[in-house]
């Protein structure tokens, strides 16, 4: 009962201050004041815990020394991934707030006031979901990137495999590959800019015939040049890591063995994101986003060798 009860508290506390920082930091109004209020909500909730701790005589510790780096780290990956991504990460390896609760609120331990109190709080732990909903706190954009990324390292990894097959001029290599990224890029931006473009269309006829019913519609902005943006810039930084060690000068063997761990070491950071945005384990995720990456490039290694002794270069 002892460490349910002060691990609850000071988990309560850590989600308090971690809203607050976050809350300092953002520019956005609307999703600042949702913050404040889950700082708010999560302070009555680490009360709760006060309390029901004072009346069976449990001392309470305050955060310590590991919960105060991860706040400050939280806090520096908070202007580097952005919001959505940041909560993504502290929530992960936690149990569902409203589930736990709930559970709590079934537990013959204690008293009818309290589980009636753990109801409450369950249930404000949902109200505080759909508020981070209706703030427009999604992941959308950071998963258009982060994919945009993927795109980048598998298929220019890839590419300079096949090459360093070929050519054994390590420069010719990775300019082989940043031509590969740039085409990559400049497809990936068309695509993403069509792609935007035809939803805003269904979206405004949609409008359209509202207007026409007369019915009230909310103006949005357009996000297509924001998509073109954000996918061009997020898949040619995928794009350059894999000829890094090319263009350091590095060839053959090396070149190649370097070119696949720092792009499977990237790859797999941006499969465990995936995995966080999509609610599944991040380590599968990485590892199954890894072994795919590389048994690509694996494949069109293989297919530049034989390139390679059929007389090409």
């Amino acid at each position: 009962m002892e460490q349910l009860v002060r691990s609850n508290f000071k988990s309560e506390i850590f989600g308090k201050e971690l809203y607050s920082a976050l809350a300092e930091t953002e520019k956005d109004e609307k999703v600042r004041e949702v913050l404040e209020e889950l700082a708010e909500g999560e302070g009555n909730h680490a009360d709760f815990w006060r309390k029901l701790a004072e009346a069976r005589g449990i001392e309470l510790e305050g955060l310590g020394l590991w919960e105060r780096f991860k706040l400050w780290l939280l806090t520096r990956l908070r202007r580097v991934l952005g919001l959505a991504l940041t909560l993504k990460i502290a929530e992960s390896g936690e149990s569902n707030d409203a589930e736990k609760y709930h559970e709590l609120s079934q537990s013959g331990e204690f008293s009818d006031s309290e589980r009636q109190g753990f109801r409450d709080i369950m249930m404000q732990e949902l109200m505080h979901e759909d508020l981070l909903i209706q703030s427009q706190v999604n992941v959308d954009s950071v998963r258009e990137s982060i994919y945009a990324v993927s795109d980048g390292l598998i298929e220019v990894l890839a590419s300079v495999s096949g090459l360093a097959g070929i050519f054994s001029v390590p420069l010719y290599v990775a300019l082989g590959g940043l031509i590969v990224g740039v085409s990559g890029m400049i497809s990936m931006s068309i695509g993403a800019y069509l792609s935007s473009k035809s939803e805003e269309d269904i979206k405004n006829n949609a409008k359209r015939k509202a207007l026409l019913k007369g019915e009230e519609v909310e103006d949005e902005k357009s996000r297509a040049g924001e998509s073109v943006k954000t996918t061009a810039i997020s898949y040619i930084l995928g794009a350059i890591v894999p000829v890094i060690p090319f263009l350091l000068g590095l060839q053959g063997l090396l070149g190649l063995f370097m070119s696949y761990a720092i792009t499977g070491g990237v790859t797999f950071l941006v499969g465990s994101l995936i995995g966080l945005l999509s609610d599944v384990s991040p380590w599968r995720k990485g590892a199954l986003m890894t072994g795919l990456a590389l048994g690509a490039a694996l494949v069109t290694h293989l297919l530049g060798i034989l390139a390679h002794m059929a007389g090409v270069g």
